[in-house]
């Protein structure tokens, strides 16, 4: 299992730019009771749909989104949307998933620094660090823990072949 991380994915002022985006109170989250699968019942997050059934589903899009795929090497875009965890008490692990149930790849972008990380079935992690970006291989299990040191933790979760 191959995972690659890369730190200040963006240039700085793209990010901030980004980060003052998703930071603000102008982005629609939406409710989702369950994390991995529809079993995992061990936390909620909040997510916003940026692409999505072939098309772009949010305005935010080209302003989040571009700039990040921009940077990736790939031949389709199969779904990107933004994670929002809210703070937990405890360091709640979600279950290990794989995002979809065919061949692709997954960037987990990262909006901030806090406590919480992915982790993966070889039991290695990835602490959340802003501006950073986590390549791997979409077969590879891999589940989010949520932080207990920030208000939010904020991902943009790419999936593409």
């Amino acid at each position: 299992m191959k995972i690659k991380t890369i730190d200040n994915f963006l240039d700085k002022e793209q990010f901030r730019k980004i980060e003052q985006t998703l930071f603000s109170s102008n982005v629609p989250w939406f409710y989702t009771d369950t994390v991995a699968s529809p079993d995992d019942k061990s936390g909620y997050f909040f997510i916003h749909h940026l692409y999505f059934d072939d098309a772009y589903q949010s305005k935010f899009a080209n302003e989040v989104l571009l700039p990040i795929i921009y940077k990736l090497s790939f031949k389709r875009l199969l779904r990107a949307r933004i994670n929002c965890y809210p703070k937990v008490s405890k360091i709640i692990y979600n279950e290990l998933h794989n995002d979809l149930d065919f061949p692709h790849k997954v960037a987990l972008f990262s909006l901030n620094t806090n406590n919480g990380f992915t982790y993966f079935e070889d039991k290695s992690k990835i602490n959340s660090k802003a501006n950073q970006i986590i390549l791997f291989d979409g077969k590879t299990k891999h589940g989010s823990a949520m932080q207990t040191d920030t208000n939010l933790r904020i991902n943009i979760n790419i999936n593409y072949i």
